[in-house]
């Protein structure tokens, strides 16, 4: 089984749905995007990525992967997942034009 945890946060034309442009986060993308205009009157988007729920306790809390009740059974569901993620999160923000 191959996990794969970054992915593309995609903008697309609301008319046409043209891919405008993409980034590829670190991690899973854990929250609903943001935007925003701030004092210096553009407007941004935020997007938060890593790792959380119960298949994150796997990762924030160092649990033993060997262990198969360990994070409520994700221990023995995504036994990889330690190595291909870490713990915490990052946060993106993008200017638009």
């Amino acid at each position: 089984m191959e996990i794969r945890t970054q992915t593309w946060f995609k903008a697309v034309d609301a008319k046409t749905g043209n891919l405008l442009w993409q980034f590829k986060t670190g991690s899973g993308i854990i929250g609903q995007p943001v935007t925003y205009r701030a004092p210096d009157g553009k407007q941004y988007v935020a997007i938060l990525s890593g790792i959380g729920g119960w298949a994150g306790s796997i990762v924030s809390g160092d649990l033993d992967t060997r262990d198969e009740t360990a994070g409520t059974g994700w221990d023995s569901a995504v036994p990889d997942l330690p190595d291909v993620t870490t713990k915490g999160g990052t946060l993106y923000v993008f200017a638009l034009p």
